[in-house]
């Protein structure tokens, strides 16, 4: 069971992506109620909710919408598809999630939502996107690379 889990085309993917809704959800928890409001119940329970609407707004919105763009786009095609696809998802994703986000918790200065949004925005970007090609996408692949060395599929 494990080796066919392990050498499933797709499950690197979500477990990149488990692993980005983790340290994000958790960074921006944090961020909104400080070291001394944070709780792990709050993010036990939020997690898998963020992880399914994560997993929903990649499959249905991001991941069309960036392949139609590469296909279409004479920029993109010039681009390394290894850095700009993940990118252009990364951006798209962390986009409508903080909408919905800033929106459900109102997270937001009052009468002030599209300012609220751009800085809530732009503070995960600048993690986010060096988190996964930095620290998660590298460790993830070694970790995987690891197993399947030890785990061959017969």
């Amino acid at each position: 069971m494990l080796k066919r889990v392990i050498h499933h085309p797709e499950t690197i993917g979500l477990v990149i992506m488990a692993t980005m809704v983790f340290f994000m959800s958790n960074y921006n928890m944090l961020w909104r109620f400080g070291i001394y409001n944070y709780s792990v119940k709050k993010e036990l329970f939020i997690f898998p909710v963020i992880f399914v609407a994560v997993y929903i707004v990649k499959k249905i919105f991001s991941v069309p919408v960036v392949r139609l763009l590469h296909n279409k786009s004479q920029w993109l095609s010039n681009i390394s598809k290894d850095i700009s696809f993940p990118l252009l998802v990364i951006i798209f994703n962390s986009t409508i999630i903080m909408a919905i986000s800033n929106y459900l918790t109102h997270n937001y200065i009052e009468n002030h939502f599209f300012i609220s949004y751009l800085i809530n925005w732009s503070r995960s970007a600048i993690v986010a996107i060096p988190l996964f090609f930095f620290v998660v996408q590298p460790l993830i692949h070694r970790l995987f690379n690891w197993l399947k060395s030890h785990h061959k599929f017969q």
